[in-house]
């Protein structure tokens, strides 16, 4: 009997993410970070009633896509026969029947924080084998759950970083939904991060 057949998307992204201007001759090139973004909204998309998480992954592997979770996919940084000159590639493939599809759910709402956030920019000096999906989730398991969001705003490798290594810079934004956070609360919170950090990725904490 020959198989069943599955629907699948895929996608792959490399390069500038725009066209050369003269205002700025180099343009960014598409990263780990916007595989994960197209990822996300491919998934959503996909399965519009259901809840989309992306899991850090492994190896070339850098996200799997969970839905309801159900792995549906991965999010990948590509080997592909280029010049070395070329730029990484990344890739993001669906199995769009992977679980069925339900009817859609109401939604739950959340009322707007009546209480102060605070950010902390976080400047981290990282080998480059350590990849900023694998600080993401230490990250996020060492601040808990008053961590409210966490962006990476900056990597930078070059003059004045150690050869081997890069530097990323993190925002992290912490809020208790009911209370103000004291700065004890936070500095503590900081420094459990940057030494799991250190332990478990031999990231380091940015002095200058």
């Amino acid at each position: 009997m020959r198989p069943r057949e599955e629907m699948h998307v895929a996608a792959l992204v490399m390069g500038q993410r725009s066209p050369t201007h003269f205002t700025k001759a180099i343009q960014p090139s598409y990263d780990e970070w916007d595989i994960k973004y197209l990822a996300e909204m491919a998934a959503a998309a996909a399965f519009p009633s259901a809840l989309v998480k992306l899991v850090p992954g492994s190896g070339e592997t850098l996200w799997e896509i969970s839905v309801d979770g159900h792995i549906v996919g991965s999010a990948l940084r590509l080997t592909i026969d280029a010049p070395i000159w070329a730029k990484p590639a990344f890739g993001v493939e669906i199995n769009l029947e992977a679980i069925e599809h339900v009817p859609a759910r109401s939604k739950a709402y959340q009322a707007i924080p009546a209480t102060p956030r605070v950010q902390v920019d976080l400047a981290l000096l990282a080998p480059a084998s350590v990849t900023a999906a694998q600080i993401d989730l230490v990250i996020r398991k060492e601040a808990g759950d008053l961590l409210e969001s966490l962006t990476l705003f900056d990597e930078f490798s070059g003059q004045g970083i150690p050869e081997g290594s890069r530097s990323l810079a993190w925002a992290l934004t912490f809020r208790h939904p009911e209370r103000t956070l004291k700065d004890q609360e936070v500095q503590g919170r900081t420094a459990k991060i940057v030494t799991a950090l250190e332990g478990e990725l031999g990231v380091r904490q940015r002095t200058s």
